[in-house]
């Protein structure tokens, strides 16, 4: 078990690293070169509208690439549940990156890193550190960052919200009681029977500290939904 979470952290270590050698510009002739010749086996090439689309596999991350000549062309690098976002002016400058996690719910997706938007020379405009953007009006975020909360979550339940195709979530809240900034994490379970149900674990803000186990279920409409 010690072996395999740092073989995890080690490769989501690895990737995050990646992230920090900043990407600055759409790579035209990476892109023109794949769309053209050399789209390996495991790639999809698609067209929305005005923009081509590309998606191919990298080490242990997928790749997206859309290019628009005439807009705003896009690049999303995922892997498994953690995405970087970027979006380039039409002369090709970054115009803005942003980091995410998402599971099942797309309604549920939680900021995280250190979002950044451009002028259309490649200059920083303004930037969000989403780790210290307060909770709500004069109430602070929790103190233990989303990564401390991913590596416990493994470490106590085998639950990795990275990889894990049964993520369903992650948020924050503040607990009723104590007034704490805690996480809840989302599991799905099963959507069978027009009945969703959940698993929530709940871990303190402070600390990092597991705090009890709850079971969700609630209806669905006819035919279900779209999304959650």
């Amino acid at each position: 078990m010690k072996f395999i979470l740092t073989l995890i952290a080690f490769t989501l270590f690895n990737f995050l690293k990646s992230q920090g050698n900043d990407i600055r510009e759409f790579n035209f002739k990476e892109y023109d070169s794949l769309i053209k010749k050399s789209c390996p086996m495991d790639c999809e090439i698609k067209t929305y509208h005005n923009a081509d689309f590309i998606s191919f596999k990298r080490k242990d991350s997928i790749i997206n690439m859309s290019y628009n000549k005439d807009g705003i062309s896009r690049m999303n690098k995922t892997f498994g549940n953690y995405h970087v976002n970027y979006q380039f002016y039409p002369n090709l400058k970054i115009k803005s990156k942003n980091e995410y996690l998402m599971g099942i719910s797309q309604v549920g997706t939680m900021e995280v890193g250190v979002e950044r938007n451009y002028d259309i020379e490649g200059k920083i405009i303004n930037e969000t550190d989403w780790e210290k953007v307060p909770y709500d009006t004069g109430i602070p975020g929790p103190k233990i960052n989303v990564w401390k909360i991913i590596k416990q979550v493994k470490q106590d339940f085998d639950f990795d919200i990275l990889l894990d195709d049964c993520f369903f979530s992650i948020q924050y809240y503040q607990d009723d009681l104590t007034k704490k900034v805690n996480y809840k994490i989302i599991k799905f379970i099963s959507d069978n029977n027009e009945k969703l149900k959940l698993l929530v674990y709940h871990y303190d803000g402070e600390f990092g500290k597991f705090i009890n186990i709850e079971n969700l279920e609630s209806e669905l409409p006819p035919g279900g939904l779209v999304h959650y």
